[in-house]
């Protein structure tokens, strides 16, 4: 996080009160050194697919969950479904558990195996797609999911300022040297891209939002 902790906070104050299921995975997170959204990021995920009306939605790093939750509770407000990929059998598992006393069982499809062997298999037609997975195979993951993205579908990505380190010119040790720089490229080649508009915003750890360009009228 590249922004005084007591910031982050004050973002979840305004949150309201988080229900005991999703403080239980929080404070697992925290426990375990999971990675996984902050709340904010969590509570904006929940607010895209709902205001979308999201029907069909892929995340990409699913952990032991707590994205999906968000998601999944935004996709079943409107009749959506979320399809979630990781290639951890023992988190997935644990994700499930919590799928299920989420009771969302019904709205979300995992899916165990690496995203990059798996994603050119899926159907395309994706109206929401999260991925929160390994960085460094980010620019990996953004061709193989355009395909699979709807016109005018919407592509958030988390982790994609890196505690500010993507900045030129800030400091890091040398063993991120690689992961900051794919992220460098990940973010010049995304909004780049005249297929997508896209913004990022600064809060979490950073996260782009884009949205796939609709083709013109004949």
């Amino acid at each position: 996080m590249f922004y005084p902790f007591e910031m982050e906070r004050y973002l979840e104050t305004l949150l309201g009160e988080r229900d005991s299921l999703l403080r239980e995975m929080e404070e697992i997170a925290l426990q375990e050194t999971i990675p996984v959204v902050t709340p904010a990021v969590g509570n904006f995920l929940n607010l895209m697919v709902t205001i979308n009306r999201s029907q069909s939605i892929l995340e990409i790093g699913t952990a032991i969950g707590y994205s999906t939750v968000w998601l999944a509770r935004g996709a079943k407000k409107c009749g959506g479904h979320v399809t979630t990929i990781d290639m951890n059998r023992d988190r997935l598992s644990r994700a499930e558990g919590y799928f299920e006393r989420a009771g969302l069982l019904q709205s979300i499809t995992p899916l165990k195996g690496d995203a990059r062997k798996i994603l050119p298999s899926l159907t395309p037609g994706y109206d929401f797609v999260f991925v929160d997975a390994a960085k460094g195979e980010y620019l990996d993951y953004l061709n193989l999911i355009d395909p699979l993205i709807a016109p005018g579908g919407i592509l958030v990505v988390d982790n994609v300022l890196f505690r500010g380190w993507v900045v030129p010119e800030s400091n890091f040790a040398p063993k991120y040297e690689r992961m900051v720089g794919g992220l460098r490229r990940f973010l010049q080649e995304l909004s780049q891209n005249p297929e997508y508009v896209t913004t990022v915003l600064p809060f979490g750890d950073g996260i782009s939002v884009s949205r796939k360009v609709e083709a013109a009228p004949a």
